[in-house]
């Protein structure tokens, strides 16, 4: 349907967006001073990084299927 087709081509788009940004956060927590910040600090990019990571999944599984 077209509404799928729509989704299909801003797929790519948003997978890109979503690869920069995990690579940004795993960047960060490979840096040795990563992990001598606060533990909130510490919990809350783990976190974004696990959900970037689950929505990225996600966009590639919609993305099979939508082919």
């Amino acid at each position: 349907s077209y509404k799928e087709q729509r989704e299909l081509d801003m797929l790519p788009a948003k997978i890109e967006q979503l690869e920069a940004e995990q690579e940004n956060l795993q960047q960060q927590t490979a840096d040795p001073g990563f992990y001598q910040q606060s533990e909130v600090v510490i919990k809350q990019a783990l976190q974004k990084l696990a959900q970037v990571t689950a929505e990225l999944d996600s966009c590639y599984q919609r993305w099979e299927e939508l082919e």
